[in-house]
């Protein structure tokens, strides 16, 4: 007598991952855009940086299998705080700030990469669907990097040390890295540009940001994939300032984004960090 075989038919070739998992080629090219773009990727739960994760399904109907989910995880401070924040005390906010502030920016810059982002019916988790994923993204070639030589530091810059004391807290708490000096990857601080106007007024430093090496020297050279590569740095640079325009005010630095001039700019007397 035969009896009935309890072995499951073989998953369609193009099946996919199961629910629960990232496609692993959706999650290297993840992985490569976040660091290009000058960004740290987290490990599991534990920040700083970006964490790559499971979509997960809103109800039955959302079919999320093997697309990836994107959160900005900032500093294990910042999130110790605000997890046992009292109602009123400013640390479980600025959590709040500092998390959808980055995720935005990856939302604006991840395109220019390549990687098509979408939310959820919610509009709560920003997902990437490798499904959606748009040619082979940007490659850069082996031996891209130059001899560069090592600009100033903020110190050396003649600025304040308490104002860089400031961003450097308030980035830390972020979860943002600090360039340690012009032309590293991270949060650059330079001397304020002058606008000829009110804006110059108590000013203390400009911010930009700073890539990975890697994408700015490409984007900066003569070979096929330089073109690319100036969009994508442009796109990282207008979405980073922007968040960290955000994120930093809420970790207790005084800034303001100058319109006029394109420029986020940091003034002094910073406003009272939240209690951490």
């Amino acid at each position: 007598m035969s009896l009935p075989s309890h072995r499951q038919p073989p998953a369609p070739a193009d099946a996919g991952p199961p629910v629960g998992r990232v496609d692993p080629a959706l999650a290297d090219r993840l992985t490569d855009a976040v660091l290009l773009a000058g960004l740290p990727v987290a490990f599991g739960d534990h920040g700083p940086g970006v964490r790559i994760r499971p979509a997960r399904p809103v109800d039955a109907r959302d079919q999320c299998a093997g697309m990836a989910a994107l959160d900005w995880l900032p500093s294990p401070r910042l999130t110790g705080a605000a997890a046992v924040a009292e109602p009123g005390d400013a640390a479980g906010p600025a959590r709040e700030v500092v998390e959808m502030a980055m995720t935005n920016a990856l939302a604006e810059f991840l395109p220019a990469l390549g990687l098509e982002t979408s939310r959820d019916r919610t509009g709560r988790e920003l997902r990437v669907d490798g499904r959606a994923v748009t040619g082979g993204g940007l490659t850069v070639p082996p031996g891209v990097l130059v001899a560069r030589q090592v600009g100033p530091t903020p110190v050396e810059l003649g600025l304040p040390a308490d104002v860089v004391n400031t961003v450097r807290r308030s980035a830390t708490l972020a979860g943002l890295p600090v360039a340690t000096h012009l032309g590293a990857t991270g949060i650059t601080l330079a001397a304020c540009a002058r606008t000829g106007g009110t804006d110059d007024r108590n000013g203390a430093t400009d911010l930009g940001w700073n890539p990975a090496r890697r994408l700015a020297d490409l984007a900066d050279s003569t070979l096929p994939e330089a073109a690319q590569a100036a969009t994508a740095r442009a796109a990282v640079d207008g979405a980073m300032r922007h968040a960290l325009g955000t994120a930093l005010r809420a970790c207790g630095t005084r800034l303001r984004w100058l319109h006029a001039h394109q420029r986020l700019r940091v003034y002094v007397e910073p406003t009272p960090a939240a209690r951490r």
